[in-house]
Formats: C-alpha cells, structure tokens, sequence
C-alpha cells in the first residue's frame, strides 16, 4: 500500500507540468530547424548580407541659419531660410511650407518655460 502525504499530492501536477515544459523545449531544440527569413528574402535595391556599404553622398536640408531682429517692431522677425542641397528655389511653394514649419518649431521652443527644457551634453 503507497501513502503520499499532503505535500507529496500537491507536488504532482506540478511536476508533470514541468516535464512536460522540459520535454517540449528539448524536441524543439532537437528536431526544429531555425529559419532565417533575413537571408532568404531578396529585397531589391539592397545589397547581400556581408558586403560592404559605402558612405552616402552628404545631405543639407533646408534650414533657417538665423533670424533679424527689427529694432523699431521687436516681435518682428526675418527668418533666413537656406536651401542647402533640396534644389528648391526662393519662389518655389515647398520651400515656403517647409520653411514656415521650421518658423514655427522655432517660435514653439519660445514658448516652452526654462525649466521644462534641458540640454544632453
């Protein structure tokens, strides 16, 4: 006649719920294949995987280089705008957008309190 005690009962489920975990994760080690989906796609305009890359040709966007107080109206600004490498004209309407949405990113920055701001270094 076999008596388990009451700790010995408890521990029973949970044993074969370990071997089982155990048992599961050695067949899926022994006999599943790892697939490497990165190697195996070719996506075009890429290069194979170990060949070297070379540098990208160097890009300036467009950027506002600085700002002209009028003495006589202070809250009124003139923005320099540069073009760098974009090939937008002064006339052109996407460098008048782009440049408004670099003004404003820079009046926002105006209007956030000192002590909310901080600088990495």
């Amino acid at each position: 006649m076999l008596i388990v005690s009451h700790n010995q009962r408890r521990n029973l489920p949970g044993s074969f719920v370990s071997r089982s975990i155990v048992f599961a994760l050695i067949f899926s080690l022994i006999f599943c294949q790892p697939i490497s989906y990165a190697q195996q796609a070719s996506v075009s305009g890429l290069p194979k995987p170990g060949i070297m890359v070379d540098l990208s040709p160097a890009y300036v966007p467009v950027l506002v280089k600085g700002l002209r107080v009028h003495p006589e109206n202070p809250i009124l600004f003139d923005f320099i705008v540069d073009t760098g490498n974009s090939g937008l004209s002064s006339s052109d309407q996407q460098l008048k957008s782009e440049s408004e949405k670099l003004i404003k990113y820079f009046l926002a920055t105006l209007t956030i309190p000192e002590d909310d701001m901080w600088v990495t270094y």
